[in-house]
């Protein structure tokens, strides 16, 4: 029986409200049985992340913990080298080949997609699914042209296909920008809207993001 399953990779950075609630709209909104969050170990196109691999895995697993359809994808946890997303689908697609993969960006990497490494294998191997994010417009960069060849209207239409398509997503927009929680952090003014009270209780244990 084939499961599709929704992949949200990204530095978690810490893990904030946003990226949960995202992967339970798409999880939800899509029927998926399950979505991973994928933190990478190495950015490719980032600063290194300020929480080591271990911690920022822990932070996701205490986020999750309420919701059985979301994981942990340790892929690029696990990798001593940078992380690309073409390469970790196919590793993906190798390891688990009954399953068909949904790859969740947001609309601001969507602008700029055509720059990733291997963009086209990525779509081979997977959707795309988009979230909304403030500022950011489907009239803008690479989306125009990749909406044109790629586009499609309705998750019925979508889990007719393999991989190879792209769907817009009307998520609630989350205003949460990691960068600035852990500005607020090193403040000590974190923002109690922004991070899980056991996500917050964490990075004060382990006394994460101070100056």
């Amino acid at each position: 029986m084939t499961k599709h399953i929704g992949i949200l990779g990204g530095t978690f950075d810490p893990v904030h409200l946003g990226h949960v609630s995202c992967a339970r709209f798409v999880q939800q909104h899509c029927q998926l049985d399950e979505v991973r969050l994928m933190p990478c170990h190495l950015p490719a196109h980032r600063a290194t992340p300020g929480a080591t691999s271990e911690q920022r895995a822990a932070m996701v697993t205490l986020a999750i913990q309420s919701y059985p359809r979301l994981s942990l994808e340790r892929l690029e946890l696990d990798k001593q080298s940078a992380s690309y997303t073409a390469d970790s689908l196919a590793l993906l697609t190798h390891r688990e080949p009954n399953s068909r993969f949904y790859f969740i960006i947001g609309m601001d990497s969507l602008c700029y997609f055509q720059q990733w490494k291997d963009w086209q294998g990525i779509l081979k191997q997977a959707h795309i699914l988009v979230c909304q994010r403030p500022g950011y417009s489907a009239a803008e960069g690479d989306a125009p042209f990749l909406l044109q060849h790629y586009g499609i209207n309705n998750v019925t239409s979508l889990k007719q296909v393999s991989a190879g398509k792209i769907l817009l997503l009307d998520n609630p927009l989350h205003a949460i920008s990691a960068s600035h929680i852990r500005q607020q952090l090193v403040s000590a003014n974190p923002g109690t809207d922004t991070l899980d009270p056991v996500v917050l209780n964490y990075i004060a244990t382990q006394q994460l993001y101070q100056a």
